[in-house]
């Protein structure tokens, strides 16, 4: 070998030491840099919560046995936000992004727990990765990233199992490095649950506010011949707020042709408690998912028929939901939904239609066939619809205004009769003039027979008895002091208890009667009213007619508000619905249920919530529904 070839060698030998030299050299700075984060914080540009935009999380969900991919975003025009992972529903994030994106703000490393990559599954901070869903969930981690309006990351992590069994405490991983952190960090904000996301109220009413249920109970059923309507009944309930009591305005069943009519008897009622559990259901119904309707299916579920292609058939036979058959004229059509509707009005008029469709579980078959149905939590499809009830707000209530002095004297007359009726004949007891203190009592008495008062005489003295057929007045002794001005009364008191031709036997003198001292002014005659000239009333008639037109007017205008504010509620409620199924849950759907023989009881039962009976409440018999299923679409 010569000295060149041995040369040339050691120079290759030395770059391979220098390279290994200056890559172990640079894994130690990093390495370095990393473990010098301890104390310090991990996003240090992300200091402001409110530059969050968007927030990704992804992770396995071991109960699906499936990756959970759930996203939150801001749109940059208008500020709204909503949630891309469940095709852009609007979100109620403000308040839950805030707390999200303040987890991240000066998070800090209080410990490197490994820098080493099969450590990773240890510590259960592997990213998730959707295309390796088959592999299950073991060591995986949730990916959290938030970014700004601009798209930018603010923060990039994978949070790992809690440190010791503390909760607050997690091992997190930079997605792009090996090390691996302990952090204070609470995950309750990072839920991948949907109904923490939004407005979860789904009606947003108030059961105060419920007055009348239109309860249509049917039912749609599977056959070899297609889908069969079968109806229970029909009732239109009314909740009288004055009395706090339900009343059946209309009950119609149909296990007979024609309908039969149903009514409350005598020794029964209506289930108060049932009705009254329906309206808190009502207040209190939350959203558990929702589903995009097909385009071009308006709010009210009523199609344009040329829009009612094959595929949207499809995607309402699914959910259950399906198209009247018999409905052929019009451009417009009908739907039924399988588990029938309930009708709720409010006292503002607003009305809402709810109509019940299939289960929205995809695993209830599956899991009925394995025996375990019981674990499924099995949802229902709901498709609710506004309108307005005018019935809530009548017309209102116009006076007549006069359009002469003749019909102004008229209508003062009848406001004078009606205000001073004519008083009664007998007077009553209340009405009866007071007494003095010395004035005879009147008794009432059977015997036709006046009483008269008995004097009684002074000490010493005999009282002189009255000659009955004496022309002579009797002597009579003056009035005493606290009498003065009484006496006059008393003996008309005296005289209204004698009979036409009865006597009496101590009567006093006209004279005195009418000549007696009174220590009170005699009552002032009332003056006549004066009838108003013409151009007096003239004047009256211009002043009405402008007092009632202005009351009028007040009337109109305090009903077109009321009917303004319900129809703008009606529209804002539909543009809220108009897009979407909505999933409620089972125990809510029950409680909105109510068969016939629960809604109406016997008496002896009354605050139960219902008598033993064939669930559901649903009766035989083929309704509209007939022959083939009018698509091929699956039935819930």
């Amino acid at each position: 070998m010569s000295e060149g070839q041995k040369t040339g060698i050691f120079a290759v030998i030395a770059g391979v030491v220098a390279l290994l030299a200056w890559a172990t050299t640079s894994r130690n700075v990093v390495v370095n840099a990393k473990t010098s984060r301890i104390g310090q914080a991990i996003f240090e540009k992300f200091n402001d919560p409110l530059t969050a935009a968007s927030l990704k999380l992804l992770r396995y969900d071991s109960s699906k046995e499936q990756m959970d991919e759930f996203e939150v975003s801001k749109d940059r025009k208008t500020g709204v936000w909503s949630i891309p992972s469940h095709e852009s529903y609007p979100a109620d994030a403000s308040k839950q992004m805030a707390d999200a994106a303040t987890l991240f703000v000066g998070l800090k490393a209080l410990d490197v727990a490994s820098e080493k990559r099969e450590d990773q599954s240890l510590f259960g901070v592997i990213a998730p990765d959707k295309q390796k869903e088959d592999q299950g969930g073991d060591g995986v981690g949730m990916l959290v990233q938030m970014r700004d309006e601009k798209g930018e990351m603010l923060a990039d992590i994978i949070i790992g199992k809690d440190v010791d069994g503390n909760k607050k405490k997690r091992f997190v991983r930079i997605p792009s490095e090996d090390v691996i952190y302990v952090a204070e960090l609470d995950t309750t904000p990072l839920t991948t649950e949907f109904k923490q996301w939004i407005e979860p109220d789904l009606l947003q009413l108030s059961s105060t506010d419920i007055e009348t249920f239109g309860i249509r109970d049917y039912q749609i059923l599977p056959t070899n011949q297609g889908q069969v309507l079968s109806r229970n009944y029909e009732a239109d309930i009314n909740y009288v707020t004055a009395s706090g009591q339900w009343e059946a305005t209309r009950v119609n069943t149909f296990d007979s042709d024609p309908p039969g009519v149903k009514t409350v008897g005598e020794n029964e009622q209506l289930n108060t408690t049932k009705l009254n559990d329906i309206k808190s259901a009502l207040d209190n119904l939350k959203i558990a998912d929702v589903t995009k309707k097909p385009a071009g299916l308006a709010a009210d579920l009523k199609g344009d028929r040329s829009k009612l292609t094959r595929e949207v058939q499809e995607s309402l036979a699914r959910r259950g939901f399906f198209p009247n058959p018999n409905q052929k004229d019009g451009d417009v059509v009908d739907f039924f939904s399988k588990n029938g509707e309930l009708i709720v009005t409010l006292k503002d008029g607003v009305q809402y239609l709810l109509r019940f469709g299939g289960s929205a579980s995809a695993d209830i078959n599956a899991a009925v066939e394995e025996g375990k149905e019981e674990s499924v939590s099995i949802n229902r499809f709901l498709l609710v619809t506004a309108r307005l009830d005018e019935s809530k707000i009548p017309p209102a209530v116009l006076e007549k205004i006069p359009e002469s002095v003749e019909e102004l004297k008229a209508i003062e007359a009848l406001k004078n009769a009606a205000s001073n009726p004519i008083p009664a004949l007998t007077p009553s007891a209340d009405a009866a003039p007071a007494l003095p203190n010395d004035a005879p009592k009147l008794e009432s008495d059977k015997s036709a027979e006046p009483k008269v008062e008995e004097t009684k005489p002074e000490s010493g003295k005999t009282a002189e008895e009255p000659k009955a057929n004496s022309d002579e007045p009797a002597k009579v002794d003056p009035p005493k002091a606290d009498q003065v001005g009484k006496t006059k009364t008393s003996a008309k008191l005296i005289s209204t208890t004698q009979e036409p031709d009865a006597k009496p036997a101590a009567q006093e003198p006209a004279a005195t009667q009418e000549t007696a001292p009174s220590s009170q002014p005699a009552p002032a005659t009332p003056a006549v009213p004066q009838e108003p000239t013409e151009e007096e009333w003239k004047e009256r008639l211009e002043a009405t007619k402008e007092k009632i037109t202005k009351e009028n007017s007040r009337r109109v205008e305090e009903r077109e508000e009321k009917l303004k504010k319900a129809k703008t509620r009606v529209a804002e409620l539909n543009r809220r619905f108009a897009d979407w199924y909505y999933v409620v849950s089972e125990a809510d759907f029950k409680r909105m249920r109510i068969p016939l023989n629960e809604l109406i009881q016997p008496k002896a039962a009354s605050g139960a919530s219902g008598l033993p009976g064939a669930p559901g409440g649903f009766g035989g018999g083929a309704g509209p529904f007939g022959g083939a299923s009018p698509f091929g679409g699956p039935n819930q």
